[in-house]
């Protein structure tokens, strides 16, 4: 089995791991950790990066560029390789796109079972304006979604 866990390094990230890291007790199965950088500006018009697939002990880029640098990309490693110590098979992904679009897109291309991301329980006003990215990937994804609630 295939599970892409999304993160964004909130406070409610360490609950998804743990139930992910639950799930993969159960069930055996290769975790993919996604981090996902939403674009700078939704104003300016430019085309979001390639998203970069990483083995866990490998901490360049495609292109060369030291990862560990970015702070997200040294949590991603950080939080990989505490789940390889308990024996799950981890890969880290990180990528340059809107939330929807990476979390959905990654599961096609790892052709993932199952996708785990959290919800951060903002009210019906922030869902009206902004969206929910839980709400979107659910309504786009071809494979089961396990929501993790706030609270």
């Amino acid at each position: 089995m295939k599970l892409l866990v999304a993160i964004d390094f909130s406070e409610l990230a360490g609950r998804v791991i743990s139930e992910a890291e639950k799930l993969v007790k159960s069930l055996p199965a290769q975790v993919f950790l996604l981090h996902v950088i939403p674009p700078s500006s939704p104003i300016i018009d430019v085309p979001p990066e390639v998203e970069t697939l990483l083995p866990v002990d490998n901490t360049h880029d495609n292109e060369g560029h030291l990862l560990s640098k970015e702070p997200e990309s040294a949590q991603l490693l950080t939080v990989a390789a505490r789940l390889q110590e308990k024996g799950i098979d981890t890969s880290v992904i990180i990528a340059h796109n809107d939330e929807v679009t990476a979390i959905i897109g990654e599961s096609k291309k790892n052709c993932v079972d199952m996708i785990m991301l959290g919800s951060h329980g903002h009210g019906a006003l922030f869902h009206l304006l902004i969206g929910s990215v839980s709400e979107g990937v659910i309504r786009q994804a071809s494979c089961p979604v396990i929501i993790v609630p706030s609270k």
